[in-house]
């Protein structure tokens, strides 16, 4: 799934709240729960999120703002599970809380709302942490920042938030490869993603779709499906990416299930199997001639 900013209708929600809906809930995918939208902040402009069942991952594009009494600025993200220790809210699963704009200038913010089954534990975690406060390793190629990790999403208490990724490409880099019979990209598979572009232009794959992008770009990528990045430019390419998992299931109901391609497990299976075999011969052949000698 693609969007871009420029081609979704602005809504003023309220006196200084610009809002556009990047993706909703039920869009491409009925699996999928989660909603994105681009918020642009003025004038003092406030906006509340007060939705039951639902964690929230903030990310602030530009400009400062205040929220729960911290003062936040350009290249923060804010996590904010689906409950607190109000009873009252914790049944429900919410965590009310709002951003506001306090600077000069505009606040612009990228959030992602994902519906949950049922509230997070009740000792669940609301966080803020800008990239400054995590390492940024400068690579030739692709480098990246956790903003969030995953084991700190799973420690807040988070239930389908799984990692929060700024990433970096430099000029005429690609997360792909190419198949050498068809000469096609080739994109890998990962947890249900979503990526948000902050500077330079690119293209996406999804599948066998080519996207372009460019700074307000937005892709959606459901659970296993194929995709990539590529900067075809000598310019930078820099997005944030995140991610959504399970936590709830994933060493439990959901469990390991394997590959995807039965043929490619069934055949891993068999060498592995064939490998034991010889192992055991060689061996087996071993300890005979040490009883000879």
């Amino acid at each position: 799934m693609h969007a871009h900013i420029d081609d979704v209708p602005a809504v003023e929600v309220v006196p200084g709240v610009v809002e556009r809906v990047l993706m909703k809930p039920d869009q491409r995918n009925p699996l999928a729960r989660v909603e994105a939208k681009h918020y642009v902040l003025t004038k003092e402009g406030t906006v509340v999120f007060d939705e039951p069942m639902t964690e929230f991952q903030h990310y602030i594009i530009s400009g400062s703002a205040l929220v729960g009494g911290r003062l936040v600025h350009q290249d923060t993200g804010i996590f904010m599970p689906a409950g607190t220790h109000n009873p009252v809210n914790q049944m429900v699963g919410l965590r009310r809380h709002s951003i506001s704009n306090v600077g000069e200038g505009e606040t612009r913010i990228f959030t992602l709302a994902y519906k949950v089954p049922r509230p997070a534990f009740r000792w669940a975690k609301s966080r803020t942490k800008n990239l400054f406060q995590v390492p940024s390793p400068h690579q030739t190629g692709m480098g990246y920042s956790q903003l969030f990790t995953e084991e700190e999403h799973a420690v807040m208490g988070a239930l389908r938030f799984h990692a929060v990724d700024m990433q970096t490409h430099t000029g005429h880099t690609h997360k792909h490869t190419i198949d050498k019979k068809t000469g096609k990209r080739k994109g890998g598979r990962n947890p249900e993603e979503a990526v948000y572009i902050l500077r330079g232009t690119g293209e996406t794959l999804f599948e066998d779709i080519v996207k372009s992008v460019r700074p307000g770009s937005f892709c959606w990528t459901p659970e296993g499906g194929e995709h990539g990045i590529y900067n075809p430019t000598d310019d930078i390419l820099q997005y944030i990416c995140m991610e959504f998992i399970h936590h709830d299931e994933c060493w439990t109901e959901r469990g390991y299930q394997g590959e995807k391609e039965l043929v490619k497990w069934t055949y891993t299976l068999k060498t592995y199997q064939i490998s034991l075999f010889f192992l055991f011969l060689f061996n087996n052949k071993r300890l005979n001639i040490k009883q000879l000698n």
